[in-house]
């Protein structure tokens, strides 16, 4: 295809899976679409991948490895500090996601986060495999953030932490296109302050 970037025929796949993706959600994604679009051949699969699932592990993970990378050294930072606080470990988390310029780690962040909502089982199995040690560890830090909250309540308020992270990253486009907001004017940099002093407020108060 003519606006396809040059490179490998994998790498045109594996950018042209990113983009089918977003576009339609992982069922209907399918190899001939893709391959269509990267303008390549089916055989192209066959080379790479045994199928689909390999295919969307490889995919996803480019886009999560780098993200949990960053949570980790972020978590490894406070640890280290022994300063440890509810505010300071959701920024780390909510942070690591959002920031970033540039046009490929925005659609990096999208990705990532279409893939973490994305109702397909098989899709689950992936994600679920590679979002869970940090989301455990994201978890345990914040039960030691959070000794007096019973399991219900803490329970709820990992609802808070994980919903108020997931949405904007998955859904704010269309959210702001309802409420008229110039998501582009927005500073993700003061944005993740907020919403962590947000979350903060609710599941401490």
């Amino acid at each position: 295809m003519a606006d396809m970037p040059e490179g490998s025929s994998r790498d045109r796949f594996l950018i042209a899976a990113d983009d089918q993706f977003i576009e339609s959600g992982y069922d209907r994604c399918t190899i001939r679409a893709i391959a269509a679009r990267a303008g390549t051949s089916l055989a192209s699969l066959s080379r790479n991948w045994s199928g689909k699932q390999e295919l969307f592990t490889e995919v996803f993970r480019r886009h999560f490895d780098p993200i949990h990378a960053a949570q980790n050294a972020g978590f490894d930072a406070l640890e280290a500090s022994g300063e440890l606080s509810a505010r300071a470990v959701i920024a780390a988390f909510f942070g690591s996601a959002m920031l970033g310029e540039g046009a490929d780690v925005q659609k990096s962040h999208r990705i990532y986060s279409l893939a973490l909502v994305d109702p397909s089982e098989e899709a689950r199995v992936i994600t679920r495999q590679l979002a869970e040690p940090v989301r455990r560890r994201v978890i345990g830090l914040l039960r030691q953030c959070l000794p007096d909250l019973n399991e219900a309540r803490f329970f709820l308020a990992m609802n808070v932490v994980l919903g108020v992270y997931i949405y904007p990253l998955a859904r704010g486009e269309r959210l702001a296109g309802v409420m008229g907001f110039d998501l582009a004017s927005l500073d993700w940099n003061e944005a993740v302050g907020m919403l962590a002093d947000m979350v903060c407020r609710g599941i401490e108060g």
